[in-house]
């Protein structure tokens, strides 16, 4: 039962990997389409802003999805050792 639930918890990390992946592809994408003209401001429109969260909320769900699979792993390996 546990290595069912460790291999759907590692897959649900390569998701959350490739979605972040897919993130900032899009936003690199993004940002190498502005126009490389030295001092031009440009402002962020809110499909940028939309990218940019997109980015954020991947890395944070990947972030926790990474904790919890250390915190569920150490906990076996507490569970494991003598007293």
């Amino acid at each position: 039962m546990t290595m069912a639930t460790n291999g759907s918890v590692a897959a649900t990390v390569a998701v959350a990997r490739k979605s972040l992946d897919s993130a900032c592809d899009d936003l690199d994408d993004a940002v190498r389409a502005f126009p490389d003209v030295p001092g031009d401001n440009v402002m962020a429109n809110p499909g940028l802003v939309a990218l940019l969260l997109r980015v954020v909320a991947a890395r944070r769900h990947l972030n926790d999805l990474e904790l919890s699979l250390r915190a569920e792993s150490m906990g076996r390996v507490g569970a494991s050792m003598p007293q």
